[in-house]
């Protein structure tokens, strides 16, 4: 079958055009959210050569592709995208099935971060060669480097701001009033006067400093989407053009700052708090039980939950769970050396050293998990295994990261003490590589 039959067979396998509500990529998954999840054929999907694993988790059908997933995005955007570029609709008595609360609350968060993803790595990548090079002497100081470092900064301090235009366009609103209520957090003359109490139409308003927040956003730009339906409903065709985003701007941002900012912005704050206490208690063994288990939060998309409080964590200093967590991409990296060393097969040499190398520089290790770790099970108990060497390493020492990096080679300037973390690194990916290796990686039938 050619490759342009295999990407069209699946949209069949996903029950057909008609029960695909909406559908994304990250770097290596394709994800749907559907109408009705018992329409899918995951047997046909499985057999498709494209696809790596299949997985349905966090209210989505998430098909791994591997490095090729631009390419086969792509390919079913035309086929799927109609004349007026939607996707063509259901039924009118169509619902959704299977999708829980919680499924659609992690799905909404994901659905958020995952535009970002690439720019964020790519930013922390580019922080943390940056940092590389301003500590070593002869280059301290350089200018040229540090306006690096402050291009690279520019993603995390203006989140709002690109949350504001993902969260709307999750939402199928306008993403320009979803990026204009993340600007009015960080409007120079109004973060000038953090700390400081206005008199608002007679009421206070706390000025607080918004750059790199995520929560506010998450609760004012739902209830912008809101009132932009609202308005459209009530308003005359005539004056809906101006007055839909003037009366959502001037409604919701002072909402925003009076009550939304403030109150995402302390459950952030308390969250992370809460989190960072828990490790606080005993992080050796804290660290431990996280780096073991970080794969398995990833592989069922829990981590996007998280991802919130890491980000709460670098703006107060360091964060210590993504340190951790990490561990079990660094864990994965190993037991694809090891599966390199120990085979005799050049297909699956192939597969890992192609999966391998990239992933040590980008930390990107989806196609490790789907292609190498998942297909032979026993490989699991080595990334539990040597994740929680490197997570009780970092937690043991209390390490933290100062920015949200892939753990990679490229990860350790961003730690607290980058010289335990690289052992850490090393001391994690050399178990991960030597389990297999001694032990085997293929699971006996």
């Amino acid at each position: 079958m050619s490759e342009e039959k295999q990407i069209a067979s699946i949209i069949d396998d996903l029950g057909g055009r008609e029960n695909i509500k909406d559908y994304f990529h990250c770097a290596t998954r394709l994800r749907f959210n559907l109408y009705d999840y018992d329409k899918i054929n995951k047997e046909a999907l499985k057999a498709n050569s494209l696809i790596l694993s299949v997985v349905q988790a966090s209210g989505q059908c998430q098909l791994i592709i591997g490095n090729k997933v631009s390419a086969v995005y792509s390919a079913l955007h035309n086929l799927l995208e109609t004349g007026d570029g939607s996707i063509a609709k259901p039924p009118t008595d169509s619902v959704s099935k299977h999708e829980s609360i919680t499924s659609w609350v992690f799905a909404f968060i994901s659905g958020s971060f995952l535009p970002l993803i690439g720019i964020l790595a790519a930013a922390g990548l580019l922080r943390a060669l940056a940092t590389l090079l301003l500590s070593l002497p002869s280059l301290a100081g350089n200018s040229t480097l540090t306006i690096l470092s402050f291009i690279a900064n520019v993603p995390f301090y203006f989140m709002p701001v690109l949350l504001g235009f993902t969260i709307a366009r999750k939402l199928k609103s306008n993403e320009l009033i979803g990026s204009i209520i993340g600007a009015s957090l960080l409007y120079p003359e109004f973060t000038h006067l953090a700390g400081q109490t206005l008199n608002v139409v007679g009421l206070p308003l706390i000025v607080m400093d918004y750059g790199y927040s995520i929560f506010p956003v998450f609760f004012a730009v739902p209830v912008a989407a809101y009132l932009e339906k609202f308005f459209k409903v009530n308003l005359y065709d005539s004056i809906q053009l101006f007055m839909v985003p003037l009366l959502c701007v001037v409604i919701v941002v002072p909402i925003t700052m009076f009550l939304l900012g403030p109150f995402g912005k302390y459950l952030g704050d308390y969250l992370a708090t809460g989190i960072v206490y828990i490790i606080s208690v005993n992080s050796l063994v804290a660290g431990m039980i996280i780096g073991a288990a970080y794969s398995f939060i990833v592989l069922f998309g829990l981590h996007w939950a998280i991802i919130p409080v890491v980000f709460s964590n670098i703006a107060h200093g360091g964060d210590p769970i993504y340190a951790i967590g990490g561990m079990s991409a660094i864990s994965q990296m190993g037991v694809a050396l090891g599966i390199m060393i120990r085979t005799r097969d050049a297909r699956t040499r192939q597969i890992a050293s192609s999966a391998f190398f990239p992933s040590l520089i980008s930390g990107v290790t989806e196609p490790i998990l789907y292609g190498l770790i998942i297909p032979n099970r026993r490989t699991i108990y080595y990334i539990i295994i040597a994740g929680a060497v490197g997570g009780g390493i970092v937690g043991g020492y209390n390490l933290t990261i100062n920015n949200l990096v892939f753990a990679s080679l490229l990860s350790i300037p961003t730690a607290s003490n980058m010289l335990v973390y690289s052992i850490a690194l090393f001391a994690t990916l050399i178990t991960g590589a030597l389990l297999p290796v001694i032990f085997g990686y293929k699971t006996r039938s």
